[in-house]
């Protein structure tokens, strides 16, 4: 399992399937990082997704 780097971080997968920006994350979104639910800098880049917050609804 590779390890990562907070500053990496640009968003997470919610349970539900949402995505959510780290700017719009609250504290609690902060405590249950896990690796299945980061969105990575390298995620966003090198994927063949785009990324949308589904709260703010800008591109990460």
């Amino acid at each position: 399992m590779k390890a990562h780097q907070i500053e990496d971080l640009v968003g997470i997968y919610e349970q539900d399937g949402s995505v959510k920006c780290r700017y719009c994350m609250e504290d609690e979104d902060w405590k249950h990082l896990s690796q299945e639910n980061l969105i990575t800098l390298d995620d966003v880049e090198n994927g063949e997704r785009l990324f949308y917050c589904d709260y703010c609804e800008e591109k990460l």
